[in-house]
């Protein structure tokens, strides 16, 4: 149980019976105790390592005392304990990694050493080198725990700490620096906090290995293939890194459009132009992307677009984007969207005429064929959605009982009939409890001339295996 983190009452007694014995004078190790105790220091020294040999955490913890022990060696031997620390063969599982992590603690403990032994410039180098090391073993382990990524950002924070304390050429500093970023996936590392130690060389230095490296990415036209690329991705990081420590709009919105294969590359683009105030040449990238990507679903670009129409006065335009985007993607989201701007441009009855009958429209064409996840699955849930959202539960409810809806659906309806209509909503649930304690309740309605039951309708329940 211990060694899978449970716990439980089994343990509990154990405990307390070693209590009890402990109580009574008992230790089944008093006698090995003894023996030892006899024992010279060589003879215990090699029991330990033989011990050692065979036992990976025994050895780690060994490996991590040493280093903590051992700050005074030298350069070379210090190299030597890191490395060692951070070797891996293959892939480290889950099970591996308490020994993979005692040996991380024992380099941050190593670094410390070196930092509070006035030793600031070698942990400067040590730190970079664990970091580089650590980053290559982190990419070969399941550090599902995190406790491996939480010693590497102790570890990142130790070299943040040593190259305050040791002041290092700002040159030789953006160097080794620009490597770590290009190795950090994870972010251990901000540009911001070793931006006033590069100073004005150093930051020189950087930019210059940065934009060497930039230019080896192509560009990206809308519609063009999106493998995933780390370094691309690290390297667009660290220009944006530099073009927002330069306070220069143009300069990012640059390095944004080396990638425009995706329609949020035109929001982000258009965001940053609206907070310099440049409204007109953000609305531009907006129109930019929603005409390279028509057919696409992308909530932010629909919303920055309908915004800056009506910011700019063109409010029969920002309910055109606004229909296009509910026309083509139909949905609640869409519909409210659509709604919001109709009424801002006085133009919503007839709109919401219009989408009524164009999901009617769609809902009509049952030839065309339906996956489990497309919006027109659940019978009328979209039009049970879009009544409930405007405070009408006995339209949503008509429409519910005529066509079906989505559980998630008849829920939400159940819970706007309860106050005034609760043998309504106790309907619902009944049938909700059915199927959840391992039967499906089948409702088959007919019309009935009298009121009392759901919506005027009368429910058949067929039992049914759950699995239908």
């Amino acid at each position: 149980m211990g060694e899978e983190g449970g716990f439980c009452k089994h343990a509990v007694a154990t405990g307390l019976a070693w209590l009890s014995r402990e109580e009574k004078g008992g230790d089944d190790l008093a006698g090995v105790r003894k023996h030892l105790e006899a024992e010279g220091k060589e003879a215990l020294v090699e029991l330990l390592l033989d011990q050692a040999a065979n036992d990976p955490e025994l050895r780690a913890r060994l490996e991590a005392e040493s280093m903590r022990r051992g700050p005074h060696a030298g350069a070379k031997a210090l190299k030597e304990t890191v490395r060692k620390a951070f070797a891996v063969r293959g892939f480290v599982d889950w099970q591996g990694m308490p020994t993979l992590v005692t040996r991380a603690d024992g380099v941050a403990d190593l670094l410390r050493g070196l930092l509070k032994g006035g030793r600031a410039p070698e942990a400067v180098d040590m730190a970079g080198y664990a970091m580089r090391r650590g980053i290559a073993a982190y990419e070969r382990s399941d550090d599902s725990s995190g406790g491996f990524g939480q010693t590497l950002h102790q570890i990142a924070a130790l070299h943040l700490q040593a190259c305050r304390a040791a002041k290092p050429d700002p040159e030789s500093l953006a160097k080794d620096l620009f490597g770590l970023h290009m190795l950090d996936q994870w972010d251990f590392f901000e540009f911001a906090d070793y931006e006033p130690l590069l100073e004005a060389k150093g930051l020189a230095r950087y930019r210059a290995l940065a934009e060497a490296e930039w230019k080896k990415v192509p560009a990206r036209a809308p519609g063009a293939e999106r493998e995933f690329d780390t370094d691309r991705t690290l390297i667009t990081s660290i220009m944006e890194s530099l073009a927002e420590h330069d306070g220069n709009a143009d300069a990012l919105v640059a390095v944004k459009s080396r990638d425009l294969s995706h329609a949020h590359a035109f929001v982000e683009i258009a965001e940053i132009l609206a907070r310099e105030g440049r409204h007109a040449e953000a609305l531009g990238w907006a129109e930019r992307g929603r005409k390279a990507f028509p057919n696409e679903l992308n909530v932010p670009l629909v919303d920055f677009l309908v915004a800056a129409y009506h910011r700019a006065g063109r409010h029969e335009d920002a309910v055109a984007a606004a229909w296009d985007d509910f026309a083509g993607h139909p949905g609640l989201g869409a519909y409210a969207r659509l709604e919001a701007s109709a009424r801002r441009a006085k133009s919503w009855p007839a709109r919401r005429e219009k989408a009524l009958a164009h999901v009617r429209a769609q809902l009509a064409r049952r030839d065309r064929p339906r996956s489990e996840w497309h919006w027109t699955s659940g019978g009328r849930t979209l039009l049970v959605e879009i009544f409930l959202h405007e405070g009408d539960s006995d339209a949503a409810l008509a429409e519910a009982s005529a066509g079906g809806c989505r559980w998630d659906a008849w829920m939400k309806l159940a819970k706007a009939r309860e106050k005034d209509h609760p043998s309504d909503a106790a309907a619902v649930y009944r049938e909700r409890i059915e199927a959840a304690t391992g039967t499906t309740a089948v409702m088959v309605a007919r019309r009935r001339g009298r009121a009392g039951r759901l919506a005027g309708l009368e429910y058949r329940v067929l039992r049914v295996p759950h699995a239908y």
